[in-house]
């Protein structure tokens, strides 16, 4: 299973490749966040991947969701909780249909995890707070596997 999804993954990074030899002559420089994504985020590609991901969420949002939310500075408190409630929200509805999530859920996703990755990468009050980092940071993990999970690697995108 490894080596199937090792060669997968090879095969994006080709394709990849090849969309971006194709592309830079016609002046587009840049590739889109969405393509540059896979190459950085978790996920696991192949054709058992849905699957995978979907056992580990689920593995990794039990043992999370059982842990107390934090104490943490009060300058960041409601907007942290609310990154918590929306991000539980959108975990909770891709467990529950399967694996799939509907486009609203997909953007909010993805403005969470940029508001909280701005909360663990913003230096000192947070990583001072070594419960409130780790809870945070096991949170921006499992919300990025669902969100690679459920919006695929597409050359359309």
């Amino acid at each position: 299973m490894l080596e199937l999804s090792r060669n997968a993954w090879l095969a994006e990074v080709d394709a990849f490749a090849d969309r971006r030899r194709l592309e830079k002559p016609k002046h587009r420089r840049s590739p889109l966040a969405s393509e540059v994504r896979y190459l950085h985020g978790w996920r696991w590609p192949g054709p058992e991947g849905h699957r995978v991901m979907l056992r580990e969420v689920g593995i990794l949002w039990d043992r999370h969701a059982t842990d107390p939310c934090p104490d943490v500075p009060t300058s960041v408190r409601h907007d942290l909780l609310e990154l918590n409630a929306t991000l539980a929200g959108c975990v909770s509805t891709y467990l529950r249909n399967d694996g799939t999530l509907g486009s609203g859920h997909k953007a909010t996703l993805l403005g969470c995890l940029r508001k909280l990755r701005r909360h663990l990468h913003h230096p000192g009050y947070l990583s001072s707070v070594q419960d409130a980092f780790g809870y945070y940071s096991r949170l921006f993990n499992v919300a990025e596997l669902v969100l690679n999970d459920a919006y695929p690697f597409s050359a359309k995108t």
